[in-house]
């Protein structure tokens, strides 16, 4: 229960006051725990970072969603999956990636935790887009659409988050037309 109320405090923190102005004494303090029992639950900021993205991307990846439809070879099931990816209308969580992501570009650690979440996603939205063409089977061409879907995913995300708006029909309409050519 505390963990989670450190990174629900610090995640508030970093959407509010970003990555490098929010330091362990304020995370500590806006959540009610001593800076040596935080030190003990997360070494770091990046310890912190690491598990709200690896709580978040279980939530957004939905896998188990997934799992089920490629199973039961469900078309219609894969691309729910796949176009809900895409129309999340999570502001916080948007901007909160979008820290992180700068973060990455100057911090290792943090690139290389970005970097295997990036992958992760890409190996699911490969199979998804594998079981659209009803093949077991990831071949090149799947992991090309993946890449697409991931660069248009998160250009929706920057564009809304940097210039307001919604593009959410506008990114559906790259993402059908993706599914369409699986």
């Amino acid at each position: 229960m505390r963990r989670h109320n450190i990174k629900a405090v610090a995640r508030r923190l970093f959407v509010e006051h970003g990555f490098h102005s929010t330091g362990i004494a304020l995370i500590a303090r806006e959540s009610g725990v001593a800076v040596q029992q935080l030190y003990r639950d997360f070494p770091s900021k990046e310890d912190i970072i690491a598990a709200i993205v690896e709580a978040d991307c279980k939530k957004f990846a939905d896998l188990a969603t997934l799992e089920r439809a490629l199973a039961a070879r469900n078309r219609d099931g894969i691309m729910i999956w796949l176009t809900s990816a895409t129309c999340r209308q999570e502001e916080v969580g948007d901007r909160l990636f979008l820290e992180i992501a700068a973060e990455a570009s100057r911090n290792q650690r943090i690139s290389a935790i970005f970097s295997d979440v990036r992958k992760t996603m890409s190996e699911n939205i490969s199979r998804a887009f594998a079981g659209l063409a009803a093949s077991n089977f990831v071949s090149a061409e799947h992991r090309l659409l993946a890449e697409a879907f991931m660069i248009v995913s998160i250009g929706s995300v920057c564009t809304e988050a940097l210039h307001g708006g919604n593009v959410a029909a506008a990114s559906e309409k790259l993402i059908r037309c993706l599914i369409e050519s699986a």
